[in-house]
């Protein structure tokens, strides 16, 4: 393998380790991020905060430390609590665009400038496992204008297999210094990649085994434009079967679940009218709605005087929301519950939630005996049928179940299974319809729904493309080949985590997939990278 990092002279960054573990202090911590990150000396110490492992991604507990110059700008960086190792460093509020007669700093020139900075904060055993500067490509980059300057990425490799998931990612900006820095490193043992199946065996199994979703996309959040039409593309969404696991052979999603061809039907034949058709309510009609609503349920409730206002949006694409509060009348000597509506300005229920003060302060307590993933999946469909008879025909439920682990730790944490639905056109799923119940594990009871993306798709099928002389699912994929290459590569997915927090799978896998660019395939055929795009 060829690598950028030469072995130099000098002081060799050696993080210290404490015995059993043992926590920096933070005094320590601070030493240890001015040996690494020289430019320091130019900030003064702002403040320190010690973050537990379980709010990080990587599980790992850090010092987050703040940095301000005198001239208005400040650093953040974080550091491992135990080694001193740099996990991110960001630099904020000195970036300025370039004048007329500066000169763009080009590819090779922030390589350079990034591999000095990669010396300063990894040891000498990791530098020898990088592979050269955006030899791969990063998939978690997100290009934005608003951070100006070149990305560029280090590939962990390990055993001549590279690690896309793993390494070192930054971002040179147009001075010429680095302004993000971030460390992505799985510790512990990896599979044998000595027992994978052949490439030729792989290819064959994604042929037959994976399936990007069909679906509308807004193409804004491929280009980065204000302004994009709606199309019809094919796009590997995270629950789709796309990686072919190179020890078993099986398909898996983004999470490193076994996969397969997810199934998308409406819950009913009910389609309702054009929601261009429909015109702005106010908070009394709103009222009406919810108290109507209500009547679906059973029981009897009776509004307790409170409600409250949000709104999304500007200008004429505003939407506003109101939240109205009942109390249920239960039986002599019966409990009462609190449920709150919430309708926006276009007639549409968007909120649903009961006893949610109650329960936020609640004391957590383990599940000893919850209801299954399918239990729940059913108490959220009854719900969905009853708020939305007049919409069944473009609801689907997402197919989809979380791992055994997650249950144990929804069971474990006193949480809620979340059960998603989306919308369709034509059909066809529609990109960011999602919209999520809640359902306590342990009664079966749905407490929460959350619906307020409805509005923020296509206002109705009119407007959008059909799928009359499209491209078919297999051509679609001979595209997504075209486009990328077949590699084995380790790889450690994010999984969800509790309370709504990511987390990294417990072991990286390997698997063969398709590296290259993002992107995807429109309905003719054409591929779109992303990746392009969204640099320009």
């Amino acid at each position: 393998m060829t690598t950028v990092f030469a072995p130099v002279g000098g002081e060799i960054l050696t993080p210290a380790v404490h015995a059993a573990e043992k926590t920096l202090s933070e005094k320590e911590a601070i030493v240890l991020a001015q040996k690494q990150l020289t430019m320091l000396s130019e900030y003064k110490f702002r403040d320190a905060q010690f973050v537990d492992g379980i709010e990080m991604l990587w599980g790992k507990s850090i010092w987050y430390t703040r940095w301000d110059k005198e001239n208005g700008g400040s650093l953040g960086v974080q550091q491992d609590a135990t080694s001193g190792k740099i996990w991110k460093y960001e630099r904020l509020g000195e970036e300025q665009d370039l004048d007329a007669n500066q000169k763009k700093l080009t590819e090779d020139q922030a390589f350079q400038v990034a591999t000095q900075f990669v010396k300063q904060v990894a040891t000498e055993e990791e530098q020898s496992r990088l592979s050269k500067p955006n030899e791969y490509p990063d998939s978690d980059i997100f290009y934005t204008r608003d951070r100006q300057g070149i990305n560029v990425n280090f590939t962990r490799i390990e055993n001549g297999v590279p690690f896309l998931e793993n390494g070192f990612r930054l971002i040179v900006g147009n001075d010429g210094e680095v302004i993000y820095f971030e460390r992505r490193w799985s510790e512990g043992k990896l599979p044998d990649a000595s027992k994978v199946i052949k490439i030729a065996e792989a290819e064959k199994k994604w042929d037959e085994g994976a399936f990007p979703t069909f679906l509308y996309k807004e193409m804004a959040s491929v280009s980065r434009k204000e302004s994009e039409p709606y199309q019809l593309v094919y796009e590997f969404q995270r629950i789709d079967p796309q990686y072919v696991d190179a020890i078993t052979g099986k398909m898996l999603d983004t999470y490193g679940q076994v996969a397969k061809e997810r199934k998308i039907q409406p819950l009913g034949k009910t389609v309702p009218p054009s929601t261009a058709e429909r015109k702005l309510i106010t908070k009394d009609e709103a009222q009406k709605i919810a108290e109507q609503q209500l009547k679906k349920l059973p029981g009897t409730y009776r509004s307790n005087g409170k409600s409250s206002e949000s709104s999304e949006g500007y200008d004429e694409n505003e939407i506003k929301s109101w939240y109205f509060e009942f109390v249920s009348q239960p039986e002599e000597g019966g409990k009462s519950d609190t449920v709150k509506i919430g309708i926006n300005d276009r007639g549409h229920l968007v909120h649903y939630s009961v006893n949610a003060k109650i329960r936020f302060n609640e004391e957590s307590k383990k599940i000893e005996k919850g209801i299954t993933w399918e239990q729940a999946q059913e108490s959220a469909r009854k719900l969905v049928q009853t708020f939305y008879s007049d919409q069944l025909g473009i609801i689907y439920a997402v197919d989809y179940a979380p791992s055994e682990e997650r249950i144990k730790e929804i069971w474990e944490n006193d949480e809620p299974y979340e059960i998603e639905y989306g919308y369709l056109i034509n059909g066809v799923p529609v990109v960011d319809t999602i919209f999520q119940v809640n359902v306590d594990a342990e009664t079966g009871e749905v407490v929460d729904l959350y619906n307020h993306l409805y509005n923020l798709g296509p206002s109705g099928d009119s407007s959008l493309p059909k799928n009359e002389a499209g491209i078919d699912l297999n051509t679609a994929k001979k595209v997504v080949k075209e486009n990328k290459k077949l590699m084995l590569t380790y790889f450690h997915p994010k999984v969800n985590g509790s309370f709504g927090r990511d987390k990294m799978l417990e072991q990286p896998l390997l698997v063969y997939r398709y590296v290259g660019e993002k992107g995807i395939v429109t309905a003719d055929g054409k591929w779109h990278s992303s990746t392009k795009e969204r640099k320009q």
